[in-house]
């Protein structure tokens, strides 16, 4: 996580290096500048998720078949100890517009999006019981391998984000902070090579409220015209989904923590 976040400024500070070769307005003037008023713009960006996947096991409480034939103690605690996050970078782009008010060189404002959000992450795992064969009736039989793939997608994020600023000539430094909602899916695919086999297909979709909060620079082109760098941060908490295999031989959850870091561009167009 730190290491991102270092990145991240790190890509904010070359997007300042690269505009400063733009011409200067006065240095602290804010007349000529276009920040004051209503804007709309468009941004895009990569984004890569920072989401914690776990998976547990239990016995259900209600079984299915008698006599019961359900998933040993000694296997619930295997899958219940085992994780593998797999975090992915994806792509992101949509619409934006706010109002700012200027009081002098400082900058209060809102400012409300809608963008689309590529961010897929998974988690495989294996486990081989210590405790049931395949064919326990046979000597030697192989033992029992369990294989359980998660994964937590979102698809949009829509935020509203008062935010403050400081303008310096055509420069603009600014922190935002506010509410967010994404569209977030969670899913469970289950098996082991028992005969018959036991398994679980699941998902579970929710739209999620959390919140949004970052830091950018932007830069004035002109009366009407300004381009910004951002990083955004947005944590949605959990979602999980749970299945029962249809045998009855044990009960799955997967929970996923769901948050993601966004760095952008963005061209805005004030009038």
């Amino acid at each position: 996580m730190i290491s991102r976040l270092i990145c991240a400024a790190a890509a904010t500070a070359g997007f300042v290096a690269i505009t400063t070769a733009a011409p200067p307005a006065a240095a602290q003037d804010t007349s000529g500048t276009p920040y004051n008023g209503w804007y709309v713009g468009g941004n895009i960006g990569g984004a890569w998720g920072d989401n914690d996947l776990r998976l547990t096991a239990s016995q259900p409480t209600t079984p299915v078949v008698a006599p019961p034939i359900v998933i040993p103690p000694a296997d619930v605690a295997l899958i219940n100890a085992g994780s593998n996050n797999s975090n992915k970078t994806g792509f992101t782009g949509g619409i934006e517009g706010g109002y700012n008010w200027l009081a002098g060189n400082w900058l209060f404002g809102l400012e409300t999006e809608f963008v689309a959000l590529d961010v897929n992450e998974g988690q495989s795992n294996s486990f081989q019981s210590t405790t049931l064969t395949v064919n326990p009736l046979v000597a030697g039989s192989a033992p029992v391998t369990y294989t359980a793939n998660q994964r937590a997608k979102t698809n949009w994020m829509w935020t509203l984000r008062p935010r403050i600023g400081y303008v310096s000539g055509p420069w603009l430094f600014f922190a935002s902070a506010g509410l967010a909602i994404a569209d977030i899916k969670v899913s469970l695919d289950f098996s082991d090579n028992r005969t018959p086999p036991d398994t679980i297909r699941n998902d579970s979709s929710s739209t999620k409220t959390g919140w949004a909060g970052g830091l950018g620079a932007a830069y004035a082109m002109g009366p009407d015209w300004s381009v910004k760098g951002e990083w955004l941060y947005a944590d949605f908490g959990s979602i999980s989904t749970s299945a029962t295999t249809s045998s009855g031989f044990a009960t799955l959850t997967s929970e996923g923590k769901v948050r993601t870091n966004i760095f952008r561009f963005g061209v805005d167009y004030h009038f």
